[in-house]
């Protein structure tokens, strides 16, 4: 046993036993737990509806390479925080709809069919004049679980079971947070064998060209976990942060979201730079996405270049995020290499 327990924050979750338990149900009559949020997105499109499947430009890539797989997906121009998008499909065309990062979508369609991604704040609540046809999203952004995503509005009875693939990454990635908590904890663990455990699975998950069900671990602890007191605790953690950030410097603009705390670098070289500094500290930023595909807009790879998202979820206290403000602040504040 080490003498000083490590903090650090963000990367994935890890197998808590403290995770708030039980609280009103979240899982609504007809949700289909399925393997991931790919696997969400691709039972959807396995309903044969469509031809053709429209995508934000700003989403993530790595998702709509594997989606690409079952249907012609092309990109229509939309960016968060850039305002509204109007989008017109053919009646055998379907559009993903995003809520970044928990926020109200920003983009209305007409015609075709609509697929909510809600992966941002499985609780979000917002209201449409027009009603979509489907939600999905993955549950791993938000729940301490090693795999698993969610559908609402299939056709009854449609279910999946988990594949063997699916299974085996399910169990790496669940070995790897096991070995994160006991890290956590003090304990003598490796973090690099832990880290490639983690690896593994997300490729495992990658790897799978079936639709899978969810592993048993995530179909009884996700619907068990009180996700309305993660959100609770996610909102204060953010609140809190966001008031002990007023010395950013001009170069950083900080913006609260009901997900995520976001740091907004005046460019990609200051991101990176940032984006280092906190590594080193043992905070661990996502950018949420890099830009892989052809076509994408300017405005999407500005974004993509200058987004730090930064975690401060149910695992932290009020006196973690009071460290994680003074780290923030201290990335910030170093002068830019001459």
């Amino acid at each position: 046993m080490r003498m000083n327990r490590p903090t650090e924050f963000g990367s994935f979750f890890h197998l808590d036993p403290a995770v708030p338990l039980g609280g009103a149900r979240w899982l609504q009559g007809g949700d289909v737990l399925v393997g991931s949020g790919r696997d969400a997105l691709r039972a959807i499109v396995a309903q044969g509806r469509w031809r053709r499947l429209h995508a934000p430009s700003y989403y993530c890539h790595a998702v709509l390479d594997d989606v690409a797989g079952d249907i012609e997906v092309c990109l229509y121009p939309h960016t968060p925080f850039c305002g509204a998008t109007h989008l017109a499909v053919g009646d055998d065309e379907a559009a993903i709809v995003p809520e970044y990062f928990g926020l109200r979508a920003e983009v209305t369609v007409a015609g075709g069919s609509v697929l909510l991604d809600r992966t941002h704040d499985l609780l979000a609540t917002w209201t449409y004049d027009r009603q979509p046809d489907f939600i999905f999203a993955s549950l791993r952004k938000t729940l301490p679980v090693p795999e698993g995503g969610v559908v609402r509005g299939l056709p009854a009875g449609v279910a999946y079971p988990p594949t063997s693939m699916h299974l085996r990454a399910a169990a790496c990635m669940s070995a790897a947070m096991a070995m994160k908590a006991a890290y956590l904890a003090g304990a003598t663990v490796d973090k690099a064998a832990y880290l490639a455990l983690g690896h593994e699975g997300e490729s495992g998950l990658r790897r799978d060209a079936e639709v899978s069900g969810a592993s048993t671990l995530t179909q009884a602890l996700a619907p068990a976990i009180d996700l309305h007191r993660l959100q609770q605790r996610r909102h204060e953690n953010l609140a809190r942060l966001g008031g002990s950030l007023a010395g950013l410097p001009a170069s950083v603009q900080w913006v609260q979201t009901p997900a995520y705390g976001i740091l907004l670098c005046a460019d990609e070289a200051l991101r990176e730079r940032v984006r280092q500094r906190l590594i080193a500290a043992q905070v661990y930023p996502a950018v949420l996405w890099p830009m892989t595909w052809p076509g994408v807009p300017d405005h999407s790879r500005r974004l993509s270049g200058r987004i730090l998202v930064v975690h401060a979820d149910h695992r932290y206290g009020a006196r973690d995020i009071e460290q994680l403000a003074g780290i923030i602040l201290q990335a910030t504040a170093i002068p830019d290499e001459a």
